[in-house]
């Protein structure tokens, strides 16, 4: 099976200077997560909803703090564009997005765009050519990230980045109650955080003056999101014994790139689209 089988064709495209407020409104417009940037006429890297939550959740420059509509997709980016020709074998396209810890492969036929390889892609043929191949258990994830309801957004964002991941389950004790994902991330990031969310009252300790007695100073609330505050509450899951062709078809019915692994409703892995890209390596195609 080569690349040019299953690709996606023609490639929704943006500009170094459109504004992340254009990328935004295309991706969620499209149903893509990530977008091509040509700069005059030539590809030269991608924008994705991983690099609008990192960029724009992390770092202290004055430019994240502009309106979405005067930050230009140059300042979110990721730039140095790995491709592959129409005609690569679509194993050899798995290990290059593993390689390069990406989800999607540009495709060139020459010079010119000829369409884009992702890891949905790459899904969408698990379930439909190699069914029968792989139980879950054997292509899943054992070493899992989770977070606490309450954890904040930023510590959310913090992991995904430490661990490479694109998503975090969210957990009370073993048992999984809802899913953060990086798209749930970076439109958390691209608007202003709704009324109502927890506040919390912060209390600052002064230094001790009279009898080593401390002084403190209230800041009134502290608007804080939080993973509550931005999950998807229940999660699809999946038994440890089942067809991972299966599970491929689940991720591509609900529109998702991970299932929880349970086992008497505790959690014992995840199974995403980069285990499936796996797969796709290590099965041969």
């Amino acid at each position: 099976m080569k690349v040019a089988d299953v690709m996606s064709s023609p490639v929704m495209a943006i500009t170094p200077t459109d504004p992340v407020a254009r990328a935004k409104n295309l991706m969620l417009r499209y149903r893509v997560k990530r977008l091509v940037v040509i700069d005059r006429g030539k590809p030269t890297g991608v924008v994705s909803m991983r690099d609008l939550a990192e960029r724009l959740g992390r770092g202290t420059s004055t430019w994240r703090h502009r309106p979405i509509d005067h930050i230009p997709v140059a300042r979110v980016m990721s730039e140095g564009l790995v491709s592959v020709a129409p005609r690569t074998d679509l194993g050899k396209a798995a290990k290059l997005m593993l390689r390069h810890g990406i989800s999607s492969l540009v495709v060139l036929d020459g010079k010119k765009l000829a369409g884009i390889v992702t890891k949905t892609d790459l899904t969408r043929y698990f379930a439909k050519q190699l069914g029968g191949r792989a139980k879950v258990r054997e292509l899943m994830s054992t070493d899992i990230v989770t977070v606490d309801r309450m954890h904040s957004l930023a510590h959310v964002v913090e992991l995904m980045g430490k661990h490479g991941i694109s998503r975090v389950i969210v957990a009370n004790g073993k048992k999984p109650i809802g899913i953060v994902t990086e798209r749930d991330v970076a439109l958390a990031q691209l608007e202003k955080p709704a009324k109502g969310i927890g506040r919390l009252r912060v209390r600052y300790t002064r230094k001790a003056e009279r009898a080593d007695r401390p002084r403190y100073r209230y800041v009134k609330y502290v608007a804080l999101l939080t993973a509550d505050d931005v999950m998807k509450p229940g999660l699809l899951t999946i038994g440890g014994e089942e067809d991972v062709a299966r599970a491929a078809s689940l991720m591509l019915e609900h529109g998702i790139s991970g299932l929880s692994v349970v086992e008497d409703e505790q959690l014992v892995g995840i199974l995403t689209k980069t285990d499936l890209a796996k797969g796709v390596a290590k099965l041969g195609v």
